[in-house]
């Protein structure tokens, strides 16, 4: 199919609808196009590698060796390792530059997905590891790259656009990934994703020098604790954190455990992949409007109310059995698609509109490291709580729980600190 002009075929036409989004159009600027072009593209990517093992856990588990509701640990030691690497993103800027980032992302996730291929317990964690180690900075990087080229009144909507690659690519995870495997295998899906991460690492250098032209290799010391300073500091970044912290916890489990609690209540596989794949898809129509709303009426309202709505859907998944009927679990997906796949966006720009302006970097990378902290937690305790009582629905109950109390903070009126 014939595309406008841009190296990744239709890629660069969410810089013509970025210019649509106002009426002033500051969007003419082709760096910003390029931006997002690379941006969006590398993080859908990473994110249906991420994916790979939660859709297939049902395959991949039992070649190696564990069951299958230990998934949720692969995903929390992905989200440890992101924590870090994200703290220190900042530093990483400044020395090597955000294409230089994204490309060393984007090899390190081929490397985590081949170590799969053994399909053994210590391959399962290093691929873990590894692929943590390159999501970390994916998000950070990415912000500060577009927020450099976007006027403040109207981040959240551009930030939206670009968080959208988050749900696209688990979208294409749940897809793409059981049809592939039902054809090559898994370890032939897997492979086959490694491949497009290289290839995608190569597209992007061309952009390098127009990029990155304000790196600073002589960058040595790494401060790794500023980013958590400022939360500790800034009241309203410590709102943004709880609620960072808790939504990345309901977020990520979904992602994590909902297509296997779907094929444990009697579902096949490729449907437990189609209805997460709701969800995300949902995410992606949703995200623009959710952020074209918070630039109106002001994020922290916003977040507060998805808030409120991922608890009514955690606690309705704890509902979930054989005798649901199809329609009402594409509508509880569709729910979280809504909420926990739209919130990320306006939370960052809530962040940066707390933050000192030079410090953009540094709150960016912080707000993300505490989400990502609340992957590591969310998975990690959805696990343990199943594994404890045999049962998902204590952990769907806590997951609600937690995400009800930043929602009483974000709804009240906050001073900028």
């Amino acid at each position: 199919m014939a595309t406008r002009s841009g190296q990744f075929g239709a890629i660069p036409l969410c810089g013509e609808i970025l210019q649509r989004m106002s009426v002033d159009r500051p969007y003419a600027n082709p760096l910003l196009r390029k931006v997002i072009a690379a941006t969006v593209a590398v993080q859908i990517v990473i994110v249906m590698a991420s994916l790979t093992v939660p859709v297939l856990a049902s395959l991949i588990a039992p070649a190696a060796g564990i069951p299958p509701y230990l998934v949720g640990y692969y995903s929390a030691l992905i989200y440890a390792c992101a924590a870090a690497t994200s703290f220190v993103t900042p530093h990483l800027l400044r020395r090597w530059g955000g294409v230089r980032i994204h490309q060393g992302m984007l090899v390190m996730t081929a490397l985590a997905l081949l170590a799969l291929l053994p399909a053994a317990l210590t391959t399962f964690a290093l691929s873990a590891v590894v692929l943590g180690l390159a999501y970390g900075p994916m998000n950070p990087a990415s912000t500060v790259m577009i927020a450099r080229h976007t006027p403040p009144r109207m981040r959240a909507r551009v930030f939206s656009l670009k968080q959208t690659a988050v749900p696209a690519g688990g979208a294409l995870a749940g897809f793409v990934t059981p049809v592939a495997t039902a054809a090559i295998g898994w370890r032939g899906a897997a492979l086959s994703i490694a491949v497009v991460c290289l290839a995608l690492a190569a597209l992007i250098q061309p952009w390098r020098n127009e990029l990155d032209h304000d790196i600073r290799p002589d960058v040595h010391q790494i401060d790794l604790w500023l980013p958590i300073r400022m939360l500790l500091v800034s009241g309203g970044l410590r709102a943004v954190g709880l609620a960072s912290f808790s939504f990345g916890a309901v977020q990520f489990s979904f992602i994590a455990m909902f297509p296997t609690v779907l094929v444990q209540a009697g579902w096949g596989l490729s449907d437990a992949g189609r209805a997460m794949s709701v969800a995300l898809i949902v995410g992606v129509v949703c995200r623009v409007m959710w952020g074209t709303v918070a630039d109106r009426v002001g994020p922290r309202l916003i977040l507060g109310l998805m808030g409120a709505m991922m608890s009514l859907g955690a606690f309705a998944a704890a509902l979930i059995g054989p005798a649901w009927p199809g329609s009402a679990v594409i509508l509880l997906a569709a729910l979280f698609g809504l909420s926990a796949f739209c919130w990320s966006a306006i939370g960052i720009a809530e962040a940066l509109h707390q933050a000192d302006p030079a410090m953009i970097s540094e709150a960016s990378g912080a707000i993300i490291g505490v989400t990502f902290l609340g992957a590591l937690a969310g998975p990690a305790l959805f696990s343990t709580a199943t594994a404890l009582t045999g049962s998902f629905r204590p952990a769907f109950l806590l997951l609600g729980a937690l995400s009800v109390v930043p929602s009483v903070f974000l709804l009240r009126p906050s001073p900028r600190v």
